[in-house]
């Protein structure tokens, strides 16, 4: 007999948030922040099952998943003339980013008595810090015009990954260490500045512009880098409610995004360039028709097109953790692209208000420079290609006192890679294992869609007003129909006893491993 796949799981979570400012003057003011938010994950799967009546064994794999964002900031703002105002900035911001995965074997054998168990532990640490001072100034020289300038400086300390193993194994009579170790990347240390300029005019009565260029550059690994972004915005008024937008940007990115492929736990690690890994750049167009709709509807439908260069992604069967292979070996650089169209009805005004929102969408990539080549130089799905978004939002003020508001959003699953067929491998004589390794084959890349994520969230606000301020209660569900939307998918395989063929019989398939359900809160505050 077997009894397979016990699984548990949970998740806590917590955010905090403080602000104070001080009026020194009608000119200055100062503000100070502080943000600290941690989320956590755990799941357990347990598998026993027992082969005769001599022989019994059971697995368990645990996985802890937390990652967390710490930001402090002092704001100056100084107040120049009725025309100018600059903004100071002093801030420090910290991500980090914790896994272990743990898979413990017990076997025992009756006859003769034996126990031989197996203990493995894989542990990945990862994280940025930033320090960063900027200034940012605005200028209105009249009602039509506005210039924004600034300058931005930033010391990064990049832990790209620092991964732990432990490898034990026990019998009857013997206690092995066999591997307690850490490997992995040093840190990397970058200065990057930016400098930018925005001219915001209106070019007569019908035609408002949007000027803009950015200047960046990034110091890592005595290698230089720099860029020159232009940005242009124009909207056309056919009317006073008929409007036409137009938009180009070119951007440059420093810092890279690492998404995992495969179907297990998402895992999107941020890796900077560096002596070998070049900067990300990316051009975009956009275009769209806006309509107001007897002053109580705003319409739009809006396009865009976007490619991008130099992106990366892991290798075929590379993994973030799990080799003393530095990150830039796991890696592969090409190309992508994504379009897509938005279209949003509005309504601002009134008791009732909200939104119906629909985006189609489109992102692919491809990688085929030679030593580079991924799903064998074939265009192939985005992780994060998501085909139809769509959200609904709707809000109800009975009274002062008294306001309802329910949402609804629905997006199609992400992609993910997954392996059409194993290999299996030859039993081991001799051997504890009752399961063998395998091969997986893998015919294309992000070859698998999850589920859709859809979610319903309801609350209604009670409010009063106090003698010095306002308190406020709130009741709300999320996810108030319990949708089990999917977080990661694991194989899972069962075995039983063919009595006929006197063999056993695997039967596999993927479970889904949802986190967040129907979630009731209330909550109060207090402003003043």
């Amino acid at each position: 007999m077997d009894e397979l796949d016990k699984l548990s799981a949970g998740y806590y979570f917590y955010d905090f948030n403080a602000k104070i400012n001080h009026k020194f003057s009608d000119r200055d003011r100062l503000y100070l922040s502080f943000y600290s938010g941690d989320d956590a994950i755990y799941a357990k799967v347990r598998n026993k099952y027992t082969e005769s009546k001599t022989y019994k064994s059971t697995s368990a794999i645990g996985l802890d998943w937390a990652w967390g964002n710490l930001i402090a900031a002092l704001r100056w703002n100084h107040i120049i003339n009725s025309k100018m105002f600059l903004n100071t900035t002093a801030s420090y911001t910290r991500y980090r980013f914790d896994m272990s995965i743990g898979l413990k074997d017990e076997n025992w054998e009756y006859q003769p008595p034996s126990y031989l168990a197996t203990d493995i532990m894989m542990g990945y640490r990862s994280g940025i810090e930033d320090y960063t001072i900027k200034a940012d100034l605005d200028y209105t020289p009249n009602p039509g015009h506005t210039v924004k300038l600034g300058a931005n400086y930033t010391y990064h300390t990049f832990k790209p990954g620092v991964t732990v193993a432990k490898f034990r194994m026990d019998d009857d009579s013997v206690h092995q260490n066999l591997l307690d170790t850490v490997f992995g990347d040093s840190f990397v240390y970058a200065h990057e500045t930016m400098l930018y300029a925005e001219d915001n005019i209106d070019l007569g009565r019908y035609v408002k512009a949007n000027l803009g260029l950015h200047y960046s550059t990034f110091f890592v690994q005595r290698q230089f880098y720099h860029s020159l972004q232009p940005r242009l915005g124009l909207r056309f008024l056919f009317s006073d409610n008929f409007s036409f937008k137009a938009g180009y940007a070119m951007m440059n990115q420093y810092i890279h995004l690492l998404s995992n492929s495969d179907i297990s736990l998402p895992t999107d690690l941020w890796v900077p360039v560096t002596k070998r890994i070049t900067p990300m750049n990316s051009h975009q167009v956009s275009a769209g028709l806006f309509y107001n709709l007897r002053n109580l509807v705003d319409l739009s439908v809006e396009g865009y097109y976007k490619s991008m260069h130099n992106i990366l992604e892991y290798k075929d069967g590379a993994s973030f953790m799990g080799s003393t292979t530095g990150w830039e070996d796991k890696v592969s650089m090409g190309r992508g692209w994504s379009y897509g169209l938005e279209f949003l009805a509005q309504k601002s005004y009134g008791r009732y208000t909200g939104w119906i929102g629909y985006t189609w969408a489109k992102s692919e990539r491809l990688f085929d420079r030679p030593g580079q080549e991924l799903n064998n130089g074939k265009v192939f799905p985005a992780k994060y290609d998501r085909r139809h978004d769509l959200s609904i939002t709707a809000s109800y003020k009975l009274n002062d006192r008294i306001d309802f508001a329910a949402s609804w959003v629905y997006s199609s699953g992400n992609c993910a890679t997954l392996a059409l067929q194993n290999y299996e491998g030859s039993p081991v004589p001799d051997s504890y294992q009752y399961y063998f390794s395998s091969l997986p084959y893998i015919e294309s890349r992000n070859n698998y869609r999850f589920e859709s994520y859809q979610r319903l969230d309801i609350g209604v606000n009670f409010r009063k007003k106090l003698k010095r301020g306002t308190r406020t209660w709130n009741i709300s569900a999320y996810n108030a129909y319990n949708r089990n939307n999917p977080f990661f998918v694991y194989p899972s395989h069962s075995e039983r006893y063919d009595p006929v063929s006197r063999q056993y019989v695997t039967k596999r398939a993927l479970k889904q491993v949802s986190i967040f359900p129907l979630i009731p809160s209330i909550s109060y505050s207090y402003s003043f």
